[in-house]
């Protein structure tokens, strides 16, 4: 069985290498993969798109973690993937949107909803708070989670008002984007999924594999940032590296960061192939959610003062991380989620 990327995928990694080579910030990172094309990577062919699926998505989601950039990618990365799976449901302004570089903000909490059905099936109304979009600030459009499914709401129209929500991120990096939560009163929304059986776990599963994607990369960015500065400096003559608790701390943070590495491709390859990745989901963000944090406090320990410095890189990776269990849930969360899944079987 052959585990290496095919030649889409690894086009797809050197194209999204281009973009980061020329050290964009994330203030300009979203227009330069634009430019390149890579925002439409999963957006259906007959949209303007690539119709690639979850594992080219994982591969830019991991390529910005690495880079510890912020941009709207990981939602329209995650709409991409939900158009490609919308069949029969108008999105013909929706993806051209997003073709033409518009955001789409995406939530799967909702902290109070109902959705009202029309008596014409196309069209619903729905009514409720939702929480955690990414780079909502900048949102044409939103999807939001129904026990149906996801739903398709433009944030133009009437009966939407978004209250920013500040990011970890932000509160060392004054420019950074805001999340945002969405308060919304009968609404009119397209729902996405009909009639699947799966919908609400399709999504969530979309969701938290770029998510996934996206924290292994932020671990594996920190992991060299902190190798690169153990083998640069010195002390008593000699690279941090060759101290053996220095080395021994950071192996353990590199057997952490490929493992997630991998149960993230595992999970896109997965979804691709129309299986359910519930259950290693589950397992890989409660290990990020835990054995992560403590990896990334760990990153911060073996820099000294450095790693406290906020004009030093590692703080944009563990606010970045902290930001990525706040969508994702933490160590409780999922671990119940996959105590459920076991206690079902």
């Amino acid at each position: 069985m052959d585990f290496g990327l095919d030649e889409t995928q690894l086009a797809v990694r050197e194209a999204v290498q281009g973009v980061l080579s020329r050290e964009p910030t994330s203030a300009n990172a979203w227009q330069m993969l634009c430019d390149s094309g890579v925002h439409v990577l999963a957006l259906p062919e007959d949209s303007g798109g690539a119709g690639l699926g979850a594992v080219e998505v994982g591969i830019v989601a991991q390529a910005l973690g690495t880079a510890a950039l912020t941009t709207p990618f990981l939602g329209v990365g995650i709409a991409g993937m939900v158009a490609s799976r919308a069949t029969g449901a108008d999105i013909g302004d929706w993806s051209k949107s997003i073709a033409d570089g518009e955001v789409t903000a995406v939530s799967v909490r909702a902290v109070r909803q109902s959705v009202t059905p029309d008596p014409v099936p196309e069209y619903s109304g729905i009514t409720g708070r939702f929480g955690a979009a990414q780079h909502a600030e900048d949102a044409r459009w939103l999807l939001a989670p129904t026990a149906g499914g996801p739903v398709l709401v433009d944030v133009a129209q009437g009966g939407v008002a978004m209250a920013p929500v500040e990011t970890s991120l932000r509160t060392e990096a004054p420019d950074a984007p805001v999340d945002g939560q969405f308060d919304l009163v009968d609404v009119p929304c397209t729902p996405l999924f009909a009639g699947r059986p799966d919908a609400s776990e399709l999504f969530a599963d979309l969701h938290r594999a770029v998510f996934l994607s996206y924290a292994s990369g932020l671990l594996k960015g920190a992991l060299q940032l902190t190798a690169d500065h153990l083998g640069t400096r010195k002390q008593f003559g000699r690279p941090l590296a060759t101290f053996q608790a220095a080395s021994q701390e950071i192996a353990d943070i590199y057997v952490l960061a490929t493992a997630l590495e991998s149960m993230s491709l595992y999970c896109n390859w997965t979804i691709d192939n129309g299986g359910s990745a519930g259950t290693e989901l589950d397992a890989a963000l409660f290990l990020f959610a835990g054995e992560g944090r403590a990896a990334m406090q760990m990153c911060h320990h073996l820099h000294g003062g450095l790693g406290v410095d906020v004009t030093y890189p590692m703080h944009r990776y563990f606010s970045s991380a902290k930001d990525v269990v706040r969508h994702c849930g933490g160590e409780r969360q999922n671990l119940r989620r996959l105590g459920t899944r076991c206690s079902s079987v």
